[in-house]
Order: structure tokens, then C-alpha cells, then sequence
């Protein structure tokens, strides 16, 4: 999951959150609580959003420790809502600390989003820098690209890729480990691409790893 959001905030935010690092989910954690007790400044917006947003997606469980709402869901879709809109009111709930959660989420990307619309030396190698230049280069409309729109679509490439993608990515690493003679062809077809330092384009991907391909 940490590799993922990495990856992807880079090309979302134009932003290394660092998560790939040694460093704990528990540590995680631990920093959104400390973070909601204490007042952030502005440098430390997007570390904080990450904290967040690593915190609420490890929180979204299907057991009886995760959302009431949820678990209902499964028995009965038509009073998951009903549910959720209750038991988010009532303090120390799942539902509650998954609607504080979100809050505290969307108004950090608030803050990183003006930041960034401050800035006029952003570059154009990043989704949100990119959508920016196009709503004040005229050629669209302030109305279509507003503040609210490029918040939430910039977060939804942020949600909609980093979950889905580290469970597939564990689910090849899980099963690739189980059959070793797949494991040894798909490293020699890595380590015969080039030196550890060289990194494959996108022409490389297509055409020099057959193997990796069809495991993938």
C-alpha cells in the first residue's frame, strides 16, 4: 500500500510521500493522533494528508472490528446508509472515526490544492499541476475545473489506484512465491534487462519483458 500511494502521489501531487521507507503502520497512526491534537503548518500538509489517508484505508475492514454500516451492508444493502448516517453521529463509533477521518482528509486536500494554485513555478509533470495550468491557460472554463472539482478528482486518483493496486501487486508477489520455478524465470528476465541502475521506459515494458507480462 505504501509503494503504491508512492507511486501514485508522485504522478497525482508531483509529491514523494516517502512511505516506502521503513516505517510502520502503527507509526502511521500514531501521527494522525498526534496530529489531531496539535495545530500543523503548512510544510507538513501533505505528510500529514498521507498519514491519513494510510490510517483510513488500513481502518476499512470487513470483520466485526471494522464499520457497523459496512457489515450490515453485507446482510441488508438497503439499511447501510440509514445505518451509516446514524451511527456516524454517535462518538467513538467505526462509522464516526471513518466520517472524522474523511473530513480531516478532504480539508487537508484543500490546503495542499490552494498551495499548489498559489505556486506559479509548478511544473506540468504531475496530474494536479497539469489540470491547474489547463484552467488558467483560458483554453477551458474556471467553471468546468473549479476548486472543488480539481479536490475531489485529484483524490479519487489517489483512492481509486492505491488500494486495488497493492492488493494486486501482493497477490503476485504471494503467488509467484508459491512456484519457484516461476519465480527463478521472472528474475532472470529482470536482472538479463540491464543493470540495477537502469529503468525501463514504457517501450521497455512492452517489448523486453515477455515473461513478466504474462505473469502480470
Amino acid at each position: 500500500l505504501r509503494l503504491a500511494t508512492d507511486v501514485i502521489g508522485d504522478a497525482a501531487f508531483g509529491v514523494n510521500f516517502g512511505l516506502s521507507n521503513p516505517h510502520s503502520i502503527c507509526e502511521s497512526m500514531k501521527s494522525v493522533n498526534n496530529v489531531e491534537h496539535s495545530s500543523a503548518s503548512s510544510s507538513d500538509e501533505v505528510s500529514n494528508f498521507i498519514n491519513q489517508h494510510i490510517y483510513s484505508t488500513t481502518q476499512l475492514k470487513m470483520d466485526l472490528s471494522g464499520s457497523f454500516s459496512i457489515i450490515i451492508g453485507l446482510i441488508a444493502p438497503i439499511l447501510q446508509e440509514p445505518f451509516r448516517q446514524i451511527l456516524k453521529r454517535i462518538k467513538g463509533t467505526m462509522d464516526w472515526k471513518m466520517e472524522c477521518t474523511n473530513k480531516n482528509l478532504t480539508g487537508r486536500l484543500d490546503e495542499i490544492v490552494k498551495k499548489r494554485m498559489k505556486d506559479k513555478n509548478r511544473t506540468s509533470k504531475n496530474f494536479l499541476s497539469l489540470i491547474l495550468n489547463a484552467r488558467e491557460s483560458k483554453s477551458v472554463s474556471e467553471s468546468v475545473f473549479s476548486f472543488d472539482y480539481i479536490s475531489a478528482i485529484t483524490y479519487e486518483h489517489l483512492l481509486a489506484g492505491s488500494a486495488t493496486t497493492s492488493f494486486t501487486l501482493s497477490s503476485i508477489v504471494y503467488l509467484v512465491a508459491g512456484h519457484l520455478n516461476v519465480e527463478e524465470k521472472l528474475l532472470q528476465e529482470i536482472d538479463g534487462f540491464g543493470t540495477h541502475d537502469r529503468i525501463p521506459n514504457a517501450k521497455d515494458l512492452n517489448e523486453s519483458f515477455p515473461y513478466l507480462d504474462q505473469v502480470r
